[in-house]
């Protein structure tokens, strides 16, 4: 008897596995932020008035240490440190929005401000602002609605 051995037909494949580490990265929201209604005789010219605060907030940071935002929008016509009032109906005139840095000062955020800093602890992080009404005097000022839209980009480190 001739005793055959069997051999298993051997088979070879190779796996190949690709990806791409990407810079940290959080998750960024803005709450929008509604000003309380205010007289036009009960503002300060000059000064952010009725001021209400607000705060950016980074949730699920990974492979962060610091955000640095920036700021893009409509800046107020002839005042650049405040932003443009933008509501389509039935908007204010003499009335600006006024965007201030952190839970107290008078610090203003602007179109183009860049780089500001925020640092990151775990996986959150939160950017304290205020804002609020501005006029810059006490003329031609009309009722009306108040809005404006500012953009915050994020960059990561």
């Amino acid at each position: 008897m001739l005793c055959l051995i069997a051999s298993a037909a051997g088979a070879q494949a190779t796996l190949t596995i690709s990806g791409r580490v990407l810079p940290g990265t959080c998750t960024l929201a803005a709450p929008a932020i509604a000003l309380d209604p205010v007289k036009a005789d009960e503002m300060t010219p000059g000064a952010a008035n009725s001021v209400k605060a607000g705060a950016l907030n980074f949730t699920g940071c990974v492979g962060v240490s610091r955000a640095r935002l920036s700021f893009d929008g409509t800046a107020a016509d002839g005042d650049p440190e405040r932003w443009k009032n933008t509501a389509a109906a039935t908007p204010a005139t003499g009335v600006t929005v006024a965007l201030l840095a952190g839970a107290s000062g008078n610090n203003y955020l602007k179109k183009g401000d860049a780089d500001i800093p925020v640092a990151v602890s775990g996986a959150t992080a939160s950017y304290p602002l205020r804002a609020g009404y501005f006029i810059p005097n006490t003329s031609g000022i009309n009722a009306g609605n108040i809005s404006t839209e500012i953009v915050v980009t994020a960059a990561y480190d």
